[in-house]
């Protein structure tokens, strides 16, 4: 396992498969491969006209999409039943609060790629409401019914809605989503994403040769960055460690390093997550300041 404290890259990461039925995809858990203790992150790979999971819902646990290529349909049903589904492509951001409708993404001819964050959950109660099932952690009940997968894969296809013109505010492209931007000097941000009560993804249009923060850490906060294009480094403390398309970097809460993504000389366009973690404090070891909230900076 490479250091929990150095970017991989995706390519590194082993791939987990998945066949049944309607259900093909592959996935690549980036985040347990960097040693997280609650973050999950992942790149799902769909094949094309399948789905890489059952309708689910997880119980206490928010999670984010982002399509990077392709297209395909967001499946969601409610818990009376009413199943819907909507058009989504590239660049177009999905989030589903914990304990909401069950849903899926099922994709088009050419596939669908899509980076998933989830906030990490205390229970690991996740419903299937299709098969009637929970999983609980790696175990599902009731115990003595099949694998949840298979039990889908027994029902026969997904009956797929004709998609609703008009989505809902939780699919936005990226595009639609307001810009917080702003440049001082070599600190430069132009960011879109979405902030839910328990995690954030976000994705920074960065121009050459800037960085994106201070060199900072979290006392309880994990986050991690993907390079979706560009190069730059990663700069931990005194280190710089190179970056590239498909990096991925994460770092553990209260390391007592600073850390910050630095940007070559092509921009870079590049995907931040974390979770929110209540209490968290920002350091800045070489300003020698904190942030105990948003917008308030104080000396030590």
């Amino acid at each position: 396992m490479p250091s929990p404290d150095l970017p991989i890259h995706i390519d590194d990461v082993p791939p987990q498969r998945w066949d049944y039925g309607e259900i093909g995809a592959t996935r690549r858990k980036l985040g347990a491969a960097c040693g997280a203790r609650r973050l999950g992150v992942a790149v799902v790979e769909v094949d094309p006209g399948k789905r890489p999971t059952p309708p689910h819902s997880h119980g206490d646990e928010d999670e984010a999409f982002l399509v990077l290529a392709g297209s395909g349909l967001s499946y969601q049903v409610s818990t009376d039943g009413h199943a819907r589904t909507y058009e989504i492509g590239t660049d177009d951001l999905l989030w589903h609060s914990a304990g909401g409708d069950a849903h899926t993404l099922i994709a088009r001819d050419e596939g669908l790629t899509v980076f998933v964050v989830s906030e990490g959950s205390r229970t690991n109660i996740t419903y299937l409401p299709r098969t009637g099932q929970f999983w609980l952690g790696p175990l599902w009940t009731p115990s003595d019914t099949a694998h949840p997968f298979e039990a889908d894969a027994e029902l026969g296809p997904l009956d797929l809605p004709d998609p609703t013109p008009e989505r809902p505010p939780t699919i936005r492209n990226l595009a639609e989503l307001p810009v917080e931007e702003g440049r001082e000097g070599r600190l430069a941000y132009a960011t879109r994403g979405v902030r839910t009560e328990g995690l954030v993804l976000a994705q920074d249009e960065m121009p050459p040769d800037t960085h994106n923060t201070e060199l900072h850490f979290h006392s309880a906060r994990e986050e991690a960055w993907f390079i979706r294009s560009g190069s730059g480094v990663a700069r931990l403390g005194e280190d710089a460690h190179p970056l590239r398309a498909g990096s991925f970097w994460f770092a553990h809460e209260n390391t007592g390093v600073g850390h910050r993504v630095e940007v070559g000389p092509d921009g870079m366009q590049l995907v931040t997550v974390g979770d929110l973690i209540p209490g968290d404090v920002a350091v800045y070891p070489e300003k020698r300041t904190f942030k105990p909230a948003r917008g308030v900076e104080l000396p030590y």
